[in-house]
Parts: C-alpha cells; structure tokens; sequence
C-alpha cells in the first residue's frame, strides 16, 4: 500500500489557458494565485494589481486534461481594454506504487 503524501512537501502542475493579452509576469502570478487557493482550500480569492483586477475561482471539483485530472479555477479579469475570463488547471499528481514486473534487457 502507498504511503500518504507528506504534509511538507506537496507540488502540482497548473495548466492555464489565458485569450488575454497579458505581460508574462502577470500570467505567473494569476497562476500563484489559483495554485496558493488550490493549496489553501480557498473557493475564491480577490486580486487587485492597478492596471489589473479581479477574482480567481474554484469553478468544479475534478476535471481532467488528458491524462491530468485536478480542481478547475477561472478568473474574471478587468482591464482598461475590457473583461475576459481566464481558467485554469491544477493538478496535484501523487506517485503510486507499482506492482507490476520490472522487465530486465
């Protein structure tokens, strides 16, 4: 049987599909945030950085992306050139144990 993931140390891929034009510093920190809810628990975190502003989501329970299944969050953007909606994935894979035969060369 696997052991339980550590407490102190969890990682995760997050996923981001972003239609707005955005500088990449600000992409990296909308994806912080939805990982630091994911992590937290947090079913919504507001976000107001001048030129942008909004709220970051938890949007469902598990969604999967190819062979990536996690927690779904979008965030509602406000610019001066308008809103767009941006989502995200974040996927907290865990390593498991294998029980099948190791082939030898």
């Amino acid at each position: 049987m696997p052991s339980p993931p550590s407490p102190l140390l969890r990682w995760g891929l997050v996923f981001l599909a972003c239609p707005v034009p955005l500088e990449d510093e600000q992409k990296v920190d909308l994806v912080r945030l939805a990982a630091h809810a994911y992590f937290t628990d947090t079913g919504e975190v507001h976000f107001d950085w001048g030129s942008l502003r909004g709220t970051v989501r938890a949007a469902s329970d598990t969604v999967s992306l190819g062979s990536f299944c996690g927690q779904r969050f979008t965030a509602e953007v406000h610019r001066a050139e308008g809103a767009a909606n941006v989502s995200f994935l974040v996927a907290e894979p865990f390593l498991r144990e294998s029980r099948q035969p190791v082939a030898e060369a």
